[in-house]
């Protein structure tokens, strides 16, 4: 591998300007970096000093071919405003290497010295002049262009400096690493001279997505909006050639997208974009609950169903009811079972048929559990999903009366997991706030004193003008009421203030609607 004393040569040379009396010039000077490739190593070798690259043309260092690439860089002798000098450390063949790398960042030749003693030896610390990108966008200066840097990422550490982004884009699909400042997938390393006419001949462009979440499978269109009648584009991440690109993604997760629009004057910065690829969405799944006057329903009368969907829901479809929204008032004249079914429809399709079946009586039932102590009860089920549901839609009267209890049905899941804790609430839906008395029962309308056990009583009781009643499925949790997995249960509420023992609603409009949450984590 190529070994020059480029401190000697560099220290020659300003020992002479300074010999000389020669001030500094005010207009830099450029050299051309010209690259080599050593196919037995598979390295890439870049250098500016005449004298090597003398000695590379004429074969003396056995192996380096030119590549036919190269780029501007400032003569060390000139330095140029705003430059900045380049470190090039060479690795020792001892420690695996024989490599030579370069920065213009202070900070990382600092860390080479600092980490890699006796490693990476220092060549110099101004081997030419160059400018460094905005460490945040990758932007370079005005009359600048990109210089990328590849790493090979093994153990014999090589690095390869491109100004053309197609290479750079050949080097990463061989597996490189890029590295520098900017978008992740094209960042600049430094910044060259170049960029002809002047400040912003340059192309500088902006990528938008047209959607920046899309689904996998799905295809988006990249725009890249630039400045300077750019006349080639180089793409990463999506095949094209123009300011446009059609992207997909079978895998879900971030992909940045990254566009080097080009002219006459050169490459100008890389452009990217970030989108984040989804999972594809699933169509809304629902679930039905039911209200009504007593349990069962009797004929002439209504049945208020409800959906419950887990996802947004752009269109209803009932099957035995009548409705486009997500509620639906079912009325029968003939006793007997009769299902009702809801498809729910969204952007992503339609979802399976939520199913109920209500069998209606000919006359009233006896109330259940302990409900016929009340001058009526309104029965919800809403079974083992997490809903809410409210008393308010039961439009017909008594509904939730002033005088009377409201019974909601629940199950709790052989899935509810035991590590969190499940609740029952209720608030004020529509009205005054009214104080209620909760309990969480196997007993439909039970208001009995309060039994742990559930044996004699409700396992779980609360009062006011919001009830909060929280549980768990797991025995060994202390402080909370045990509610069994697979277990039936009634939330009950009546407006009552159990501090005096009096009914709390005014008997004036005759009810006291509420809403009920459930909370069943699985």
């Amino acid at each position: 591998m190529i070994r020059f004393d480029l401190r000697s040569v560099v220290a020659v040379m300003l020992v002479a300007l300074a010999l000389a009396g020669m001030p500094p010039r005010v207009h830099a000077a450029t050299l051309d970096a010209v690259e080599y490739y050593n196919a037995a190593l598979d390295h890439y070798f870049v250098t500016a000093l005449a004298d090597e690259i003398a000695k590379l043309d004429a074969g003396e260092v056995v192996g380096w071919q030119r590549t036919g690439q190269h780029f501007a860089v400032v003569d060390p002798a000139t330095p140029a405003l705003g430059a900045s000098p380049v470190c090039r450390f060479y690795g020792r063949p001892e420690a695996g290497l024989d490599s030579h790398f370069y920065s213009a960042s202070t900070a990382e030749c600092a860390d080479v010295r600092r980490r890699f003693p006796g490693v990476w030896l220092e060549e110099t610390s101004d081997a030419f002049g160059i400018w460094l990108p905005d460490q945040v966008t990758g932007q370079c200066p005005a009359t600048t262009i990109p210089v990328y840097r590849a790493w090979n990422g093994r153990a014999d550490s090589n690095h390869r400096f491109t100004t053309d982004p197609a290479i750079q884009q050949a080097m990463i699909a061989r597996g490189y690493i890029a590295e520098g400042y900017g978008p992740v997938a094209m960042p600049v390393a430094m910044c060259a001279p170049g960029g002809g006419g002047g400040p912003g001949a340059v192309p500088a462009c902006v990528v938008a997505a047209s959607s920046p979440t899309p689904s996998v499978g799905q295809s988006i269109v990249l725009t890249a909006s630039c400045t300077n009648a750019p006349t080639s584009f180089a793409w990463t991440g999506c095949a094209s050639s123009t300011s446009t690109c059609d992207a997909t993604s079978a895998s879900i997760g971030q992909v940045f997208y990254t566009v080097v629009a080009s002219n006459p004057a050169g490459a100008g910065a890389p452009a990217s974009v970030g989108v984040v690829w989804q999972s594809v969405p699933a169509p809304p799944k629902c679930t039905l609950s039911r209200t009504a006057q007593t349990d069962p329903p009797v004929v002439g009368r209504i049945v208020v169903l409800k959906a419950t969907c887990d996802a947004a829901v752009g269109s209803y479809s009932w099957i035995g009811c009548t409705s486009t929204t997500r509620v639906c008032a079912a009325r029968e004249n003939s006793p007997g079972p009769h299902a009702y079914s809801l498809i729910a429809h969204n952007a992503d399709g339609s979802g399976p048929p939520a199913t109920v079946t209500v069998d209606w009586l000919a006359s009233d039932p006896p109330p259940p559990g302990l409900c016929g102590q009340f001058p009526s009860y309104l029965y919800s089920d809403v079974g083992p999903e997490s809903v809410r549901v409210e008393s308010v839609l039961y439009t017909p009267s008594p509904g939730f009366a002033w005088n009377g209890a409201w019974t909601v049905r629940f199950v709790v899941p052989l899935t509810t997991d035991p590590t969190r804790l499940g609740t029952a609430s209720a608030v004020e839906y529509a009205g005054e706030p009214t104080i209620r008395d909760a309990t969480i029962s196997r007993v439909a309308c039970d208001f009995r004193p309060t039994d742990p056990t559930g044996a004699n009583g409700p396992v779980a009781r609360s009062s006011g003008t919001t009830t909060i009643n929280r549980f768990t499925v797991d025995p060994t949790r202390t402080g909370y009421p045990v509610l069994q997995p697979g277990g039936v249960y009634y939330y009950n509420l009546r407006n009552w203030r159990v501090s005096d023992g009096t009914i709390s609603c005014p008997q004036s409009p005759g009810r006291c609607d509420a809403l009920v949450e459930f909370s069943i984590p699985h």
